[in-house]
């Protein structure tokens, strides 16, 4: 053997040295630690983490080695202290946020609830008061500034790259060659919170982080998917029989849920009458949705398109990926290729979930969104009031001479709720939770809110009987709320089971119950009327019973989003709609400079109005519906001359639509 001019042998100097195999255990030991603290975190519970170890040693060891991959960029860093903290402190407040998530909507964190934050940064005042805002942020200035001084004052080491580099690789080339395997059959997210318990919080976030979109089956063929297309092409609807069609109404409920389907509690009257006569007198049945206490875009996505979430990235919310920036089949399409007109409402803001940006690339003609609404109330967590729905359902279904698709989302059942005796007793009280007073408290809240939900149903239903044109009502519960009730606690068995009714006003839907999952509803309610246009609308309609159905539709919905033919008519994506904000149009008369005040005159005017001057915004004081006054400041400043507009801004300062402009003039 070769030896060195001090003896000792080259295989000897090639041995890591101890500082480097102390440090990647230290790694190892650390991330050890950190995986304990952020799995009990995100289970609430020391001993649901022990049971996880214990019971899945090599799912816990794998999330190890998902943190070590993290602070193995420590190695490559001359502020290791600085640079391992900070490692410590991001995985920490994952946990912890995953922890706060789950005890608002009962589903952990996934990367995308970041993503959603940060695009509607107004949604945290439903969930936290001011208080507990003020606390947090100055909790997050306190580590910025800790972190800052760490990075300032942290000693410096020298790098040896070529040995700190090949612990590094070390590190990663072991947990990918582990990770192929262990993802190919830890893929199952359909249940969230059952898979972050099963598979590990670290895996779980960080694939949904990087798993994005359908994956190309693996028996996916273009010429299969062409022929299954062809078969279920044949069979198309009549454009013939367009006066014999209804109109279709559907309304997703938020947080809906009949509580006579939580075992061992008794209310003081059923909070949901209409509901509970529409189940007993009209068809109705369970339905499968993909979320539990959030995620109602999802749910949404599923009825509309008739795809299945869970062919998608884990955790995804296609609204936010996807859809951005394509179109896809939907129901509305289906129904506008017969003659119909498509409306979606919703009594919330209208960049939630960037519902703005999404509806024209699923087939929607209008969206009145909260900002086009006029005489609505919220409740104490700022929701809106569902009562002001109905006749903005009523005012779409006039706003055409033929048939109208209306999709409406409600909103006043969302959580948080509250765990606090109320100032003035419930008008609906409960019993059989006495031993945990705040739980009583939250589903009193609860029950009382879906009461005036069940209240606006009553409404709508009893003006649709009045209509004079057939209208088909299907209504459904998005999912279940946010309440710390168990499967076991629940008829159903199951977290991810809601109900729906569908019912018609002129008598034409016979009773008849079925289960079904959210991706079929809407398939099978045209299909009840006899309406089978739509490449996956047939779908559903001829392949619902049939054995290979789900991987059938898994390849339908790859081929029909990524592999598109554009020359082939019945598989080219549809082209965008020039969809109108709002039923009613806003328009500017007249702006004219009283003094410091620019008077702004016009019709249909909302609280969200703003006036603008060239574009720049004024501060703005809506008067009434015909009105608008403007204080001109050194910051909100306007002239004779300028171009005035009026603009419907969100909460995020998005501006969704603006008038066209009139000039300012002076008032003599």
């Amino acid at each position: 053997m070769k030896r060195t001019h001090s003896g000792q042998t080259s295989s000897s100097l090639r041995k890591p040295s101890p500082s480097f195999i102390g440090e990647a255990i230290f790694i190892l030991i650390s991330s050890f630690i950190v995986c304990f603290l952020v799995e009990s975190f995100s289970r609430t519970s020391f001993v649901s983490t022990f049971t996880f170890l214990f019971s899945s040693p090599t799912a816990y060891l794998f999330n190890v080695l998902i943190i070590a991959c993290t602070f193995s960029f420590v190695l490559l860093s001359s502020r290791r202290t600085f640079y391992f903290l900070f490692v410590f402190i991001i995985w920490i407040v994952l946990g912890i946020s995953s922890c706060c998530l789950g005890s608002l909507r009962m589903t952990p964190l996934v990367f995308y609830d970041i993503i959603l934050l940060i695009n509607n940064i107004s949604i945290t005042t439903a969930y936290l008061s001011v208080f507990e805002m003020i606390l947090v942020i100055l909790l997050l200035i306190c580590v910025l500034l800790g972190l800052s001084a760490l990075f300032r004052y942290s000693p410096k080491r020298t790098v040896h790259y070529r040995k700190s580099i090949k612990v590094f690789l070390a590190f990663w080339c072991l947990t990918v060659s582990i990770a192929v395997p262990y993802s190919a059959n830890h893929q199952d997210f359909s249940n969230t919170i059952k898979s972050y318990q099963e598979y590990g919080f670290a895996y779980s976030f960080i694939r949904s982080a990087i798993d994005r979109g359908i994956s190309q089956p693996e028996l996916y063929e273009a010429d299969m998917v062409d022929e299954l297309i062809h078969d279920i092409s044949d069979d198309q609807t009549s454009i013939s029989a367009f006066k014999k069609r209804p109109n279709f109404v559907f309304v997703q409920l938020e947080s809906f849920l009949d509580p006579a389907l939580i075992q061992g509690v008794q209310c003081s009257e059923d909070p949901v009458p209409t509901f509970t006569y529409l189940k007993n007198n009209a068809s109705s049945g369970y339905l499968h949705v993909p979320s539990i206490g959030g995620g109602t875009a999802n749910v949404e996505f599923e009825v509309i398109t008739g795809m299945r979430l869970n062919d998608f990235g884990t955790g995804e919310y296609p609204y936010t990926s996807l859809l951005q920036n394509q179109t896809c089949e939907s129901a509305a399409y289906a129904l506008k290729n017969l003659g119909y007109s498509t409306h979606a409402i919703h009594n919330h803001n209208a960049t939630f979930y960037n519902r703005h940006l999404v509806y024209p690339n699923i087939g929607f003609d209008t969206f009145t969104a909260l900002e086009y609404m006029k005489n609505y109330k919220t409740n104490e967590r700022s929701w809106c009031h569902d009562d002001v729905l109905t006749d903005y359902i009523i005012k779409a279904l006039d706003s055409t001479a033929d048939r109208d698709m209306v999709f409406t989302i409600s909103v006043q059942g969302h959580g948080n709720y509250s765990a606090e005796p109320p100032e003035t007793p419930y008008e609906i009280t409960s019993s059989g939770l006495e031993e945990n007073p705040n739980r009583k408290h939250e589903f009193e809240d609860y029950i009382n809110a879906i009461h005036q939900t069940d209240a606006f149903l009553g409404e709508l239903v009893e003006a649709l009987k009045s209509y004079p044109e057939p209208v088909v009502l299907v209504a459904y519960g998005d999912h279940l709320p946010a309440l710390p009730f168990s499967e076991d606690d629940l008829i159903t068995h199951d977290h991810l089971v809601t109900e729906y009714i569908l019912w018609s006003n002129d008598g034409r839907l016979v009773k008849y119950d079925k289960d079904l999952y959210a991706y079929q509803l809407a398939s099978y309610a045209l299909n009840r009327c006899g309406i089978t246009e739509g490449i996956l609308v047939r779908f559903h309609q001829e392949y619902m019973h049939e054995p290979d159905y789900l991987s059938r539709l898994t390849m339908l919905e790859y081929d029909l989003l990524y592999a598109n033919d554009p020359a082939n008519p019945e598989t080219s994506l549809p082209d965008p709609t020039s969809m109108n904000m709002g039923l009613d149009q806003i328009a500017v008369s007249s702006a004219v400079l009283h003094g410091d005040l620019l008077i702004v005159k016009g019709e249909n005017f909302t609280k969200h109005s703003v006036a603008l001057a060239n574009d720049n915004e004024l501060s703005t004081q809506y008067i009434d519906e015909n009105m608008l006054i403007a204080r001109i400041t050194l910051l909100s400043r306007a002239k004779a001359g300028d171009l005035i507009t009026v603009a419907q801004c969100s909460s995020d300062s998005t501006i969704l639509s603006q008038t066209a402009p009139v000039l300012c003039q002076v008032m003599d």
